[in-house]
């Protein structure tokens, strides 16, 4: 069993049966002297103002004189054990409690020790070695009181560090938790990709938008370079350049954020970055937030193609209507002279009815141009209703499967469940139409045209794939009216197939590289 805390002192200051006996010996002299002595004791704390304040008055002092008398009573009778340690340390709290100073407990004591020893020196004046021992016994008590007075002491300084460390730490606990909720709100959960990096441009922070936008991690991209992770490598020298203005150390060239795509994402995310610098003892960090503008430049684009279509459809209801009578009345003379050249004979019949032929070819050609160009600018209104997309795809398959073999080409749908769609059916069937007759011109003799339909995030999916040689350019605007790949084509194939997958809400994608171009069409499902 572990000793306690006062049989501890008193084998530290060799305080034993033989001191207790030498005390109980002493009380029958010193007990007369103990009124006096507590005279002596308050007389000299009378003294100190600051000793002063902390008692009420003289009737608190008479009591405590009293209790003073009991005290050194006790200090002679014992016994010396944890019960006259608890009653002591009971008398050291109430000193902590009513705000004594410790220095006063010391000088105070030893006005006690003195006194106390003194007599001792008088009683036992004829026996020295009694008196030496007796001496040294009230020293030894009156230390071991001193001892219990500081342990209270020592509780009640350890007791109010722990308030206040408790204190401070709730109220650190508090502003962590207010920091982490503002963190919380402003950083993770916003819409803004937020990232920080040091002068080095290794990335330090990386919150959850970058996370989904990059497709990475934050465990795999801290400490990498952030020019690696979030801009192209033909935009590094700027944006290098724009960090490092945002740090001082050159001149800003421009006041405009950079704007660019995102690195190995799928599609053709862009970002709007703006850079500043954050206070930090450990060096400078710079933030750089940014914005997806993705949605905000395809709306752009939209508006502006809108306001184009606009302006061609006005255009194109004022060319239709001119050309089309000429090219009627064309026609009723191409056909009488066709008419005739058949009666009449002659050395030039047979080159006359060939022109006459060619002629009629091309007219034809160029209505039809017109009729194609006033389908793109005035597109009827929808009828929609429920349609199996998987089952109108393998309609058309079935029907186009001989010109493709004819031109040398595999043309397969994939087996798959039905698929519905709120469309307009015909209209949807000339989108299909198209793309796959792009996909046959495009592939050749031995070439392969696929299509998938198939029902994914709540909407309707359409893929037709070739394996042609690709589109030319990686950013070819292949759905504005009039551009084309082809030696013969209108340029209006693919900006009607826009405009009807635009009109029913949905949007058309395209991903191109030799070998392998996909157009991907995406429909409400129904």
């Amino acid at each position: 069993m572990a000793e306690t805390l006062f049989v501890e002192l008193k084998r530290y200051v060799r305080f034993g049966v033989a001191d207790e006996e030498r005390l109980r010996a002493l009380e029958p002299a010193v007990a007369p002297h103990f009124a006096a002595i507590a005279e002596a004791f308050y007389a000299r704390l009378a003294e100190h103002e600051e000793a002063r304040r902390v008692f009420s008055g003289p009737a608190q002092i008479e009591r405590l004189k009293g209790s003073l008398c009991e005290w050194m009573q006790l200090l002679f009778t014992g016994p010396w054990d944890e019960a006259y340690f608890e009653k002591r340390a009971r008398i050291g709290r109430i000193h902590v409690k009513i705000g004594l100073p410790q220095r006063y407990m010391f000088s105070a004591m030893n006005l006690i020790r003195i006194a106390l020893q003194r007599i001792a020196q008088q009683t036992f004046s004829a026996d020295p070695v009694a008196e030496h021992e007796t001496v040294w016994a009230i020293a030894k008590i009156v230390d071991l009181e001193l001892a219990i007075m500081l342990e209270t002491y020592r509780e009640a300084f350890v007791a109010e560090v722990q308030s206040l460390e408790r204190l401070e730490r709730g109220q650190l606990e508090h502003r962590l938790a207010i920091s982490e909720a503002r963190y919380e709100e402003i950083v993770e959960k916003g819409s803004s990709l937020v990232t920080t990096f040091d002068e080095d441009l290794s990335i330090l922070l990386f919150n959850s938008r970058a996370e989904e936008l990059t497709g990475l991690e934050r465990g795999q991209v801290l400490g990498r370079s952030w020019l690696e992770v979030f801009v192209p490598e033909e935009d590094r020298a700027r944006v290098r350049g724009l960090c490092a203005a945002a740090l001082g150390r050159e001149r800003a060239k421009d006041g405009v954020p950079y704007e660019g795509r995102l690195p190995r994402v799928g599609g053709d995310r862009r970002v709007r970055w703006h850079f500043t610098t954050l206070p930090s003892g450990a060096g400078p960090v710079l933030c750089a937030i940014g914005l997806d503008v993705t949605e905000e430049r395809e709306l752009a684009r939209r508006t502006q193609r809108a306001e184009r279509l606009a302006s061609l459809g006005t255009m194109a209801a004022g060319l239709a209507h001119e050309i089309r009578n000429p090219l009627n009345a064309a026609s009723l003379q191409l056909q009488v002279v066709q008419r005739r050249l058949g009666r009449d004979g002659g050395p030039d019949v047979t080159g006359a009815r060939e022109a006459a032929r060619l002629v009629s070819s091309e007219m034809t050609r160029l209505a039809g141009l017109v009729e194609e160009f006033l389908q793109f600018a005035r597109p009827q209104p929808l009828r929609i209703q429920r349609v199996d997309l998987h089952a109108a795809a393998g309609e058309l398959c079935r029907l186009e499967r001989p010109a493709a073999q004819a031109a040398g080409v595999a043309l397969a749908l994939a087996e798959g469940p039905s698929v519905y769609a709120q469309l307009d059916d015909e209209r949807i069937r000339q989108v299909m139409l198209n793309l796959i007759r792009n996909g046959i011109e495009a592939t050749g003799q031995g070439g392969r045209v696929s299509l998938r339909v198939f029902r994914g995030d709540d909407a309707a999916r359409l893929e037709v794939e070739d394996d042609g040689p690709g589109l030319p350019m990686a950013d070819a605007p292949i759905f504005e009216p009039f551009f084309t790949t082809k030696a013969s084509g209108t340029g209006l194939g693919l900006s009607i197939v826009h405009r009807i997958v635009s009109d029913h809400g949905g949007r058309i994608e395209v991903d191109s590289r030799p070998g392998r171009t996909v157009f991907s069409v995406v429909l409400p499902a129904g």
